[in-house]
């Protein structure tokens, strides 16, 4: 697929969306949303990829959040259309079976915040800034702002959604909002190191735990154990499993190839 407003680039286990609306600092618009989907799910679909990043080509940020000018003017039915695309989109991003790094510079706020949340691994760098400034302009936060509560606690969420102020990464570190902090310049390099991290380990075992950890947010204790030592079950039966096992009995490093 040609896309317009984002890129797609695969290298080895590595997978790569980036972002490219930079003339509107990455505003989220119909288009946009339906592209990142389809990009999403094109690396699901690919065995060879084994981690995502989904990073920006904007100097300015990561992403400005909703396209305003796009939205305005929409009646109360396209208004609900626009949500449902937006839980679509980051939907698509949360369950995908592969996790995806959420690489952020610069400003990133409302839906691209929701964005951002919907990834596994949040990296951001020194001058990154985030808000929902929604209630700003008179609508409230929707869709993935529903995971702040989980993510950060309910009064830090109080505060990003009543206030429309921006935290920089030290009031967000400090509400465990971020998994790493560095310079601008280090950004991409801390991203990669992070992504070969992760994609040195089972493909399996990686689509196996992020499923659990989905499951641990959205059902209630014992469900979400139950779920957990069943699903554990069927990943014994894996390739993978044995290998990794293997591996670290006889001393070795372990070669997993997802199946």
């Amino acid at each position: 697929m040609t896309y317009k407003t984002i890129k797609y680039e695969k290298a080895g286990r590595l997978g790569t969306i980036t972002l490219n609306r930079p003339e509107v600092l990455n505003a989220l618009n119909g288009e946009m949303l339906e592209e990142i989907t389809v990009a999403v799910r094109e690396l699901a679909t690919d065995k060879e990829v084994v981690v995502a990043v989904l990073n920006s080509a904007c100097d300015k940020g990561f992403s400005s959040g909703i396209d305003v000018a796009y939205v305005k003017d929409m009646d109360s039915w396209g208004a609900r259309g626009m949500g449902q695309l937006l839980h679509e989109t980051f939907g698509t991003c949360r369950f995908i079976g592969k996790p995806i790094i959420a690489s952020i510079h610069g400003l990133c706020l409302g839906a691209g915040l929701e964005l951002a949340l919907s990834c596994d691994i949040l990296i951001a760098s020194e001058d990154a800034r985030f808000g929902l400034p929604n209630i700003n302009v008179g609508i409230p936060a929707i869709v993935e702002a529903a995971i702040l509560p989980a993510a950060i606690g309910i009064f830090g969420t109080k505060e990003l959604c009543y206030t429309g102020e921006f935290w920089d990464v030290r009031r967000a570190d400090k509400f465990n909002l971020l998994n790493s902090i560095v310079p601008r310049e280090e950004l991409e390099k801390e991203t990669l190191k992070w992504a070969e991290k992760i994609a040195s380990k089972s493909p399996k075992a990686l689509e196996t735990q992020k499923d659990i950890i989905n499951k641990w947010m959205t059902t209630d204790l014992e469900a979400a154990i139950d779920f957990s030592v069943n699903t554990v079950g069927l990943n014994w039966a894996t390739r993978d499993q044995k290998e990794g096992m293997g591996a670290f009995v006889e001393k070795r490093k372990a070669r997993f190839t997802g199946e």
